[in-house]
């Protein structure tokens, strides 16, 4: 069935005919195929499918064909996102699926919340992760009683346990008796589908392909390096013989992200780095308030660069000492723009390495991301289906290779199943070994470096 029977059958409206064809679609994806007829009817579903398969397109193009037309009567549709740059990035297919047609889609920005009055604010779509529509909920800005449509994008990740309250609260605010609600995941594991049928209704659930599933279309390899500074001489050697960026190299923690950024930093390759959050006191004492250029510099990213936002060209001695933000928010804002600093300049590329945290493994759509490295091992193998799903998307093939050493053996055997699953060469030790789940915390690794050290005598 090809885009162009689908659209005949349901009667699609012009301008959406017209952005498809811009946007270069020709076939439904499987999951398209499955989960858009039964949007548009009504049902509610949770959705599985592999990473970049188009789910995106699944949810928002039935929205858009059921709204009809811009309204003014309040907030008509939820996606909620786990991460702020997924949100993005679906804020933005939304508005370019929906160009030429007057719909009102917001993304719910921190900025948003504090000073938009809800009341008077039109709003079809809404997009946002949890907390911030939790936080406008709370403060009684936004009436969510008229939603028709809460999708909840990468399900799993949405009730985990730092998120499930706020997801709760935003279902329960979402009071139409009539909303549909929709579950979309790469990974749908039993527990988060309990979740799912607590708080749908005759849901249906749809999976295209093998439920937790990589992609086909990634080439996955291990290799073994024994140890930390094995790994650092193996993502050397791997630079040597085919450097095919970009690409992305995840990463556990935002410590390690720094350290390989500085180890490579002198390789000769545009690299930066994206990583979760800046909570702790040391990187806020790093951060200094430049008053005689008059803008801010964050000392700790691995490119100092200025912070080009028309939020901080007021004097800064008096945005930091105004009552409206605080230091430490200010802070948080500016670490904010170097994370989507970084995150654009990989898209545009003007980065061909990206060393990052799982802040980006999901949902994130880079375009043509020939290679993804796991230089730490990935704690589960739903995070693995993850972070490789950042290449081979949308048809494209890609390449994974995952570095691991002993301390990795608990979570291996995980892995190699899901790589033989997808058909790739899997070391037949590594299908024996025990099935075993991470300690509470992740493992301890040594320092990535391969400055010598000096024992003290």
């Amino acid at each position: 069935m090809n885009m162009s029977l689908v659209l005949n059958r349901y009667k699609c409206r012009r301008y959406l005919v017209r952005n498809l064809a811009e946007l270069g679609f020709k076939e439904p994806t499987p999951i398209q195929r499955q989960a858009i007829p039964l949007l548009l009817s009504g049902r509610e579903c949770f959705a599985c499918a592999p990473t970049g398969s188009g789910k995106t397109l699944a949810f928002v193009f039935p929205i858009l064909m059921k709204l009809k037309h811009a309204s003014k009567d309040g907030v008509r549709a939820v996606i909620l996102c786990p991460t702020r740059e997924l949100a993005a990035q679906t804020a933005r297919e939304c508005k370019r699926l929906a160009k030429g047609k007057k719909f009102y889609i917001k993304l719910l920005t921190k900025q948003l919340v504090k000073g938009a009055d809800f009341s008077k604010l039109p709003c079809d779509i809404l997009i946002s992760t949890p907390f911030r529509v939790h936080v406008a909920i709370r403060k009684r800005k936004l009436d969510l009683s008229r939603v028709e449509y809460l999708i909840l994008d990468e399900s799993d990740k949405l009730f985990e346990l730092g998120l499930v309250k706020q997801v709760d609260s935003v279902v329960k605010a979402c009071s139409n008796p009539a909303i549909v609600r929709s579950l979309f995941s790469a990974t749908l594991p039993d527990s988060v589908q309990e979740l799912a049928r607590s708080i749908m209704h005759d849901a249906i659930r749809v999976v295209v392909g093998t439920k937790n599933s990589a992609s086909e279309f990634v080439k996955q390899k291990l290799i073994f390096a024994g140890s930390e500074e094995g790994k650092l001489l193996a993502l050397r050697q791997s630079f040597q013989e085919s450097l095919n960026p970009p690409i992305l190299i995840f990463v556990q923690n935002k410590e390690r992200a720094k350290d390989l950024y500085n180890e490579l930093k002198f390789e000769d390759i545009r690299a930066d780095v994206v990583h979760a959050d800046l909570s702790d006191v040391q990187d806020i004492q790093r951060i200094v308030l430049n008053t005689s250029k008059g803008i801010f510099t964050h000392l700790s990213a691995p490119l100092c660069r200025p912070i080009k936002s028309t939020a901080m060209r007021a004097d800064p001695r008096s945005l930091a000492g105004s009552s409206q933000m605080s230091f430490e928010s200010l802070l948080f804002d500016i670490f904010l723009i170097e994370r989507e600093n970084a995150v654009d300049n990989f898209r545009a590329g003007k980065t061909w390495l990206l060393i990052a945290t799982d802040v980006i493994a999901r949902g994130m759509d880079f375009k043509g991301v020939n290679c993804v490295i796991n230089y730490d091992f990935p704690d589960s193998a739903a995070a693995y289906i993850h972070r490789i799903g950042r290449t081979g998307r949308a048809g494209r093939t890609g390449e994974a290779i995952t570095l691991y050493t002993e301390a990795d053996a608990p979570c291996l055997r995980n892995i190699a199943n899901v790589m033989k699953a997808s058909g790739c060469e899997v070391p037949d030790h590594a299908l024996l070994l025990r099935k075993q789940k991470w300690k509470k915390h992740r493992p301890h690794r040594e320092a990535i470096s391969t400055k010598p050290v000096v024992e003290e005598q």
